[in-house]
């Protein structure tokens, strides 16, 4: 599959990001924050 270089701003990217987190259910959703918390602790943020 071809890159997309400079087709997409970063700003388009997380749009697109967040609308295909918006497709998952409650309980995926739960789960990935759960693990972006812990991974910003882990990390020291």
């Amino acid at each position: 599959m071809p890159g997309f270089g400079d087709q997409l701003s970063d700003t388009e990217i997380w749009n697109i990001i967040a609308y295909i987190k918006s497709t998952w259910p409650d309980r995926v959703r739960a789960n990935q924050a759960e693990r972006t918390a812990a991974e910003s602790i882990s990390q020291g943020e």
